[in-house]
């Protein structure tokens, strides 16, 4: 499933970072490798950006940035 499918408060491990090479460089300096975990904290409104968690580091990514990670729900 796509990052951006999930929902408020579901983790996930991230499987996949496809892309431009500029994109998946800038995505895996933010800690979204395959074999991390991310947290979904919330998504701002009228389909903002959404709020992410990645170990201790919190940021926001577009939603057609997280349409190019691919993550499996974490156990």
């Amino acid at each position: 499933m796509k990052l951006s499918c999930l929902r408020c408060g579901e983790s996930a491990c991230v499987t996949c970072v496809e892309g431009d090479a500029c994109l998946v460089r800038r995505l895996q300096a933010l800690g979204l490798r395959p074999g991390k975990d991310v947290n979904l904290i919330r998504r701002a409104a009228f389909g903002g950006p959404l709020h992410l968690r990645v170990g201790s580091t919190e940021f926001f990514l577009r939603p057609r940035e997280a349409e190019s990670i691919t993550v499996k729900h974490a156990v």
